[in-house]
This record gives C-alpha cells, sequence and structure tokens, in this order.
C-alpha cells in the first residue's frame, strides 16, 4: 500500500475563540427571535380575547346554545 501524504493542518491563532464568539453571536439571535416571536403571539391571543369579550356584549355571543357546530 502506498503511504498516505499527511497534511498538517493548523488552525489560526484564537480560532478557538472566534468560533465560540460567532456560537454565542447565533445563539443569543436566536433567543431574541424567539422572545420576539413570544412577544408577537401573546398581543395576538390578547387582541383574539378582546375581539369575542366586546362581540359577547354587543351581538349577544355565548347567550345561546348552537344548533349544530362546524
Amino acid at each position: 500500500m502506498a503511504p498516505r501524504n499527511k497534511i498538517n493542518l493548523q488552525l489560526p491563532v484564537n480560532y478557538g475563540e472566534a468560533l465560540k464568539s460567532i456560537k454565542a453571536r447565533i445563539q443569543s439571535a436566536q433567543i431574541q427571535a424567539v422572545l420576539a416571536v413570544n412577544k408577537e403571539l401573546i398581543a395576538l391571543y390578547w387582541d383574539i380575547g378582546q375581539e369575542i369579550i366586546s362581540r359577547q356584549e354587543s351581538e349577544g355571543w355565548g347567550t345561546a346554545v348552537p344548533i349544530a357546530v362546524g
């Protein structure tokens, strides 16, 4: 079998620190995105609840039993 040529790859100085920093930035951005989505969903659900309450008060929603739903 022919001998393999070994390639000696050396990582740049501070490569590990740079990689760690990049990973931290990605994780931070992911967390911020999740928080933003949660904030918007909470606002949406609150608004939907307010609309339902308004319709219950003004249009009598919930005062009768529906015959068929769907």
